[in-house]
């Protein structure tokens, strides 16, 4: 699907966005702090699995954070089941203690290595400067949003941030689009939607009746992916500029 400007939607008033890998670099984060809180507590395991235990814990095969998402789980709850799942895959054991060792040098490695994307604050501050509203819309948890926000100096540039325990539910549900709208007080008709996952960004808001981009940063999207998007008028964007631009703000 061919890249370009965003379609002018006249009747967008809002902008809603997701935060991890939409305007922070939270993969590039984890998969060198999942690296190193692996190396530290289990020293003994395969190094060439240590090397993509990152990777792996992000990934999360076993769909624990989609649990989480759907309220099946708290967000500590969640976060040990990972870990216990990363430490099976490196063939260790989860011993008494493991999954606080584990946090305690992941977070000051996933904090350092932690960066905006070079387009957010950009792109946010073209929109803030234009009088248009704008919202963040995460799966994650407050706190941990908070802490993501205060550290990339993104936080004094939003409205509204909703998260997944502040709502009770998460997306793909249509309750988390609807909700994050009615804080911005703008029906969703009219506030656009743009994030980084296909299924609970892209689709997500479009089944919510929202306006909605995909932020695609490196690569094309596959082919039968962007057939789909395609299909529902939602544009493939390279960069959050893109959404400054096409709703005509300098």
């Amino acid at each position: 699907m061919p890249r370009g400007p965003l379609p002018a939607w006249a009747r967008v008033r809002a902008v809603l966005l997701d935060v991890d890998d939409t305007l922070i670099d939270t993969r590039a984060a984890m998969h060198q702090a999942g690296t190193v809180a692996s190396g530290v507590v289990w020293p003994a395991a395969d190094r060439s699995r240590i090397a993509l235990a990152g990777e792996r814990f992000r990934s999360d095969p076993d769909g624990f954070f989609g649990a989480y998402t759907r309220g099946e789980s708290t967000f500590a709850a969640m976060r040990r089941a990972r870990i216990g799942a990363l430490a099976t895959w490196l063939g260790q054991e989860l011993g008494e203690g493991h999954a606080g060792a584990w946090l305690a040098a992941y977070e000051p490695a996933f904090e350092a290595a932690l960066r905006a994307h070079t387009d957010a604050e950009v792109a946010l501050t073209r929109l803030a400067a234009h009088g248009i509203p704008v919202g963040f819309l995460t799966n994650s948890g407050a706190d941990y949003t908070a802490r993501k926000l205060a550290l990339t100096g993104l936080g004094g540039l939003v409205d509204v941030i909703c998260t997944r325990d502040t709502l009770g539910f998460g997306k793909p549900d249509p309750r988390a689009f609807h909700e994050a709208c009615r804080r911005l007080g703008t029906a969703p008709a009219e506030t656009l939607y743009v994030g980084d996952e296909l299924l609970s960004d892209a689709l997500g808001a479009a089944d919510a009746g929202m306006p909605a981009g995909w932020l695609v940063r490196d690569g094309a999207p596959d082919p039968g992916e962007a057939d789909v998007v395609a299909g529902r008028g939602i544009p493939v964007l390279a960069n959050l500029i893109q959404v400054a631009d096409g709703l005509g703000c300098p």
